[in-house]
């Protein structure tokens, strides 16, 4: 199965943090993400301050709608900083890896609309 296709489960926080294995064997899935310090990080590049903004609030508009919410940063004026961590349970949770996997997609098909 898709990884963004698979539902966020709700009950994470009785479960244990992923393992480096599993966090290796799950990273090919979504390409376009690393594991940095601990959190599944991802940098977006935008034209400009505003734009940034725009897409730091569309992010985080996002994983509020998916209930699996996000850590958020711009940097250097127009670089968006995305990173998923589950903080229930103090680590990476596969609902992190399905979050990352969904923004791609539709990072990927979006075509001026919103995420």
């Amino acid at each position: 199965m898709d990884l963004s296709s698979e539902p966020i489960d709700p009950g994470i926080k009785d479960t244990a943090p992923l393992t480096r294995r599993e966090i290796a064997d799950l990273l090919p899935e979504v390409p376009d993400w690393s594991f940095e310090d601990g959190r599944l990080s991802a940098r977006f590049s935008c034209r400009e301050f505003s734009d940034a903004l725009d897409f730091l609030n569309e992010v985080a508009a996002f994983a509020a709608r998916e209930g699996h919410l996000v850590d958020l940063a711009i940097r250097e004026g127009r670089m968006v900083d995305v990173a998923w961590y589950t903080y229930a349970i103090g680590g990476l949770s596969r609902n992190d890896f399905i979050m990352a996997a969904r923004l791609s997609d539709r990072l990927r098909s979006r075509q001026g609309g919103t995420l």
